[in-house]
C-alpha cells in the first residue's frame, strides 16, 4: 500500500483554505464597521454568500470559475463596502463604539482566547487527522462520493453555479439546483493536488475555525460584559463530537456543515444589527453584512433557512418587539404598529411559500425510519452520542451537560439570555421527534432537515456551547472570589478539569467517529473501498488509456476513478442517474451482455471500454456496501478471453478491458 499524502504535505493548503474563507468576509464586514470577533465569526458566512453569488453570476456570464476569479470578486466586493462605509461613515466609527461585547478584549485576555483556541482547536483537529489517516485519505460514505466527484467537475468545468452548475454528475441529463458553494471554494482553493485533500482540509477548517470563531463571536454579544464565556468556547466546543466529527465523517454532508458552522457569526451579527444602542447608519452597515451571512447560510445548504428559524426566531422576536416598543416611546406608536403587522404578516406569507415550495415537499417527504422510545435518543443527547450508527461509548460529555444545566439556570435570572434556553429546547424537541416513534404527527416538524436527528442535534450545539460558556465564565468568578485567586487562575484550573473530565476532549469519540469511514474496517455501513484497491485506482490514470470510460457498480467503488485519477466513469454517484435508459439497463442485466442486445447497445451508446470488477461481497470479513437497485453489476468475475483482459487488480477489485460489444 503507497504511503499517501501525509498532513505535513498539506499544511500550507489547508492554512490558505482557512484565510480563503475567512478574509474576504472579514474585509467587507471591517470595510462597512464591523470590528473584531465579530467581524472575525461572521466573516466566513459572508464569504460564503459572496462565493455563492459570484458562482452563479459567473455562470450566467460565461466567465470561468477560478481561485483568480474568486478574489477579483471578492475585491470588487470589498471595494463596494468600502464606498458604502465611507458614505455611512462607519468604517471608521468614534472610539468607544463597539457592535459586539460592551468593550474590546484587553491584550492579556486576547492572549487567553488564542491558548484556548489552540488547546480546543488543535486538539480537534488532531483527533480528526488522526481518525482520517493520511490527508488524501477517500471518506467512504455515501454523500462522500457524490461530492468528491462533484469537486472534480467543478475543477474541470470551471462552473460552481448552484443553478446547474453540478449537471455532470446526473450525466448532464438534468440540470438541478444544487448548493455548490463548499464544492466552489474547496475546488479553487491553493495547495492541494487532489480533490480528497481539499475535502479533508476543509473539514478542519470548517470545524476548527468557522465553527469556533463563530461561537467565539456569539459568546461575545450573548456575554457582552464578560470575557471569559468568549475565552472558554474553544475549549468547551472542542468537547462534543455531534459537530463537526459526525456532519464531515459518518454523515459527509459538507455543505450541511458550511451551513450549520457559519449559523453563529451569523446569529451574532444579527444580534448586533438589531442592538438598540447604535445609530441608523451603524445599523444600515451592519444589516448590509448580515444580509451576505444570511446568503451565505442558506446557499451554503438551503436547510440553513430553517436552522436559523429554529434558533433565531425566539430572539429575533424578543429583539424587534423591543425595538418596536422603543419607537412606540420615542413617539412613533402608529409606526411601530404599523411595521410589527408588515412583518408578521411577511413572516406568514415566507411560511406559506415555502411550506408549498415543491423542493421543500419534497425535503418533507423522505421518509426515514424511528425508535420505538424517546428515552435512547434523550440518553444519547445528555452524554453527546452520536445519534447515527452505533458507537461504542469511549468517552462522555456529562461535564458540558452538567454545564449546560447550570448555564439555564442563570439564564432565567439573566433575561437577556433566555431565548437560549427557547432554542435549546425547540431543538431538542425536534432531534427527540426525528430519533422517536415514526407515527408520531409532529413529527413532521423534523422534515425540514430529512428526519435525521444527527442533522438536527448539531444545532442545539449552539445554544448549549453559549449556556455552557456563561456557566463556565459564572463558575470561575465565583471560584475566584470565594478563593481569593486570580480569575484566571480559576479559568484555567476549569479548562483542565473539562479536558481531564471529558478524557482529553472526547479524544478516543472523535478518533472513533473519524476512523469509521475512513480507516476501520469493515468501514461504517458497509466498505467501498480495500486499502490495496484504492492503490489500484490511483494507478488508474496510468494503467487505463486517457479515452477510458468504465463501467461497474458504484457502491464496488468505480466512481473513485474520476476524482483520483480523472478517468472518466459511468456512474459519478451512489444514486441512479435519472434520464438515462442506458443506464438503468446496465445497472439491471449487464451480466446478459453476451444474450441481450439492448445490453450491448447501451454499451456502445455509453462509450464504455473498460468494466471495473468487485468480487467482495457483503458476508465477507469487510463487509462490502451493497445496494439493491444494480444487481446487473453486482460481484462481477470476468474470466480472460476473447471480450476480456485484465488491465490491474488489487485487493478483491479488478480492472478490465471489455471489448464484448464492439
Amino acid at each position: 500500500m503507497s504511503e499517501g499524502v501525509g498532513w505535513a504535505s498539506v499544511t500550507p493548503g489547508i492554512a490558505g483554505l482557512a484565510l480563503l474563507w475567512v478574509l474576504p468576509g472579514y474585509a467587507v464586514l471591517r470595510l462597512l464597521g464591523v470590528r473584531g470577533l465579530l467581524a472575525l465569526g461572521a466573516g466566513p458566512a459572508v464569504t460564503t454568500g459572496l462565493a455563492g453569488v459570484l458562482a452563479i453570476g459567473y455562470d450566467l456570464v460565461g466567465l470561468r470559475w477560478s481561485l483568480l476569479t474568486f478574489v477579483v470578486g471578492a475585491v470588487l466586493a470589498a471595494a463596494v463596502a468600502a464606498g458604502i462605509g465611507a458614505a455611512l461613515r462607519t468604517t471608521w466609527a468614534p472610539a468607544g463604539v463597539t457592535v459586539a461585547g460592551e468593550r474590546r478584549l484587553r491584550h492579556t485576555e486576547r492572549a487567553w482566547l488564542a491558548l484556548t483556541w489552540v488547546v480546543g482547536g488543535g486538539t480537534l483537529a488532531a483527533a480528526m487527522m488522526t481518525g482520517m489517516g493520511r490527508a488524501d485519505q477517500p471518506p467512504q460514505a455515501w454523500d462522500a462520493v457524490f461530492h468528491l466527484n462533484a469537486l472534480w467537475f467543478v475543477r474541470e468545468t470551471g462552473n460552481a453555479s448552484s443553478l446547474g452548475g453540478l449537471s455532470p454528475m446526473y450525466a448532464d441529463t438534468v440540470a438541478p439546483f444544487y448548493p455548490a458553494v463548499w464544492h466552489s471554494l474547496v475546488a479553487v482553493a491553493p495547495g492541494f493536488d487532489g480533490v480528497t485533500e481539499a475535502a479533508n482540509a476543509s473539514s478542519l477548517v470548517i470545524g476548527c475555525v468557522i465553527w469556533v470563531a463563530g461561537l467565539i463571536a456569539l459568546a461575545r454579544v450573548v456575554w457582552p460584559a464578560r470575557a471569559l464565556p468568549s475565552i472558554l468556547v474553544p475549549v468547551l466546543a472542542a468537547g462534543f463530537v455531534t459537530f463537526p466529527a459526525i456532519a464531515v465523517s459518518m454523515l459527509a454532508v459538507w455543505p450541511f456543515a458550511l451551513s450549520t458552522a457559519g449559523l453563529p457569526g451569523t446569529i451574532a451579527l444579527l444580534i448586533a444589527t438589531l442592538r438598540g444602542v447604535l445609530s441608523w447608519r451603524m445599523h444600515v452597515a451592519l444589516g448590509i453584512g448580515l444580509a451576505w451571512a444570511l446568503l451565505g447560510v442558506v446557499l451554503a445548504h438551503p436547510s440553513g433557512l430553517f436552522s436559523l428559524a429554529l434558533l433565531a426566531l425566539p430572539l429575533l422576536a424578543v429583539l424587534t418587539v423591543r425595538q418596536l416598543r422603543r419607537q412606540a416611546r420615542l413617539g412613533r406608536p402608529w409606526w411601530a404598529w404599523g411595521v410589527g403587522l408588515l412583518l408578521a404578516g411577511g413572516a406568514v406569507g415566507l411560511a406559506v411559500f415555502l411550506l408549498t415550495f415543491p423542493p421543500v415537499l419534497s425535503i418533507l417527504d423522505y421518509e426515514r425510519g424511528g425508535q420505538d422510545s424517546y428515552l435512547p435518543g434523550l440518553g444519547s443527547l445528555l452524554i453527546d452520542h452520536p445519534l447515527v450508527y452505533v458507537y461504542e461509548v469511549t468517552s462522555v460529555n456529562l461535564v458540558g451537560t452538567l454545564l449546560v444545566w447550570l448555564g439555564i439556570a442563570l439564564a432565567l435570572r439573566w433575561r437577556h439570555a433566555r431565548w437560549l434556553i427557547v432554542s435549546l429546547l425547540a431543538a431538542v424537541a425536534l432531534t427527540l421527534l426525528a430519533a422517536g416513534p415514526a407515527e408520531q404527527p409532529l413529527r413532521a416538524l423534523a422534515g425540514f432537515w430529512y428526519t435525521q436527528p444527527s442533522r438536527i442535534n448539531q444545532l442545539l450545539l449552539i445554544p448549549a456551547i453559549m449556556l455552557a460558556a456563561g456557566a463556565g465564565g459564572w463558575l470561575a468568578d465565583r471560584a475566584a472570589r470565594t478563593f481569593r485567586v486570580p480569575v484566571t487562575a480559576a479559568a484555567a484550573v476549569l479548562v483542565v478539569a473539562l479536558v481531564v473530565l471529558t478524557s482529553g476532549l472526547r479524544w478516543t469519540s472523535q478518533v472513533q467517529v473519524m476512523a469509521s469511514t475512513y480507516t476501520t474496517y469493515p468501514i461504517a455501513w458497509g466498505s467501498i473501498l480495500e486499502p490495496a484497491e484504492i492503490d489500484m485506482i490511483d494507478r488508474a490514470g496510468q494503467t487505463l488509456p486517457e479515452d477510458a470510460v468504465v463501467l461497474g457498480e458504484a457502491v464496488a467503488g468505480s466512481p473513485y476513478l474520476l476524482h483520483r485519477a480523472g478517468v472518466d466513469v459511468v456512474f459519478p454517484q451512489l444514486s441512479p442517474i435519472p434520464g438515462s435508459p442506458e443506464r438503468t439497463v446496465l445497472e439491471q442485466g449487464f451480466e446478459r451482455w453476451p444474450s441481450d442486445p439492448e445490453v450491448c447497445e447501451a454499451v456502445r451508446a455509453l462509450g464504455v471500454t473498460h468494466v471495473y470488477a468487485d468480487s467482495l461481497t457483503f458476508d465477507d470479513d469487510l463487509n462490502a456496501k451493497w445496494e439493491e437497485t444494480t444487481p446487473g453489476l453486482r460481484n462481477l468475475d470476468p474470466v480472460e478471453g476473447p471480450a476480456w483482459t485484465k488491465v490491474d487488480e488489487g485487493g478483491s477489485a479488478s480492472l478490465w478491458e471489455f471489448t464484448g460489444c464492439t
